[in-house]
């Protein structure tokens, strides 16, 4: 910065003695152009009040707290899923009318089971969630759980025809 002012100053007075000179002071453009390259120079070599770097200190870092993960028991039960969407029965056979839906995506606790069926076994289910209870095929739906101690039951009476009999 002084070497700045010094610059000026010089160049200051360089005008006012030309000013005290009689008649008009004429510069030629080398001085002129000689004039600005000093100052150029001067302001280039100056020093900078650049700050200097500071350290940046890293701030303590706490891990994320990872949650315990929760033990979840398997059922007691065996449950069905719906591999498509199924028609829940009155009873297990195609014969009886259906109740409902039995959408993808949701579950039911099988409590019991037809075996004496022409397409194979049927599961009484009990819908976990909204629904109404019934019979499904076990051709339509995936099981989660044990199914051997699921009891075997009988059939309904088949509405308007009395009881359900196996067909050999």
């Amino acid at each position: 910065m002084r070497l700045v002012r010094s610059a000026f100053s010089a160049a200051a007075i360089l005008a006012l003695s030309a000013c005290s000179q009689s008649g008009t002071p004429t510069l030629s453009s080398a001085d002129v152009l000689g004039t600005a390259q000093a100052i150029a120079a001067l302001t280039r070599s100056a020093p900078t009040s650049t700050p200097s770097a500071v350290p940046a200190v890293p701030s303590p870092t706490v891990p994320p707290s990872t949650p315990t993960p929760t033990v979840t028991s398997t059922p007691k039960f065996p449950t069905a899923a719906p591999k498509y969407n199924v028609s829940v029965r009155s009873g297990p056979g195609e014969n009886y009318p259906i109740v409902d839906l039995f959408l993808q995506g949701q579950t039911a606790e099988i409590i019991g089971r037809f075996d004496d069926s022409p397409i194979g076994t049927w599961w009484r289910v009990v819908r976990i969630g909204p629904g109404i209870n019934g019979w499904v095929w076990s051709g339509a739906a995936d099981v989660v759980g044990d199914t051997t101690a699921v009891p075997v039951l009988d059939a309904p009476a088949i509405p308007g025809q009395g009881r359900a009999t196996a067909t050999p």
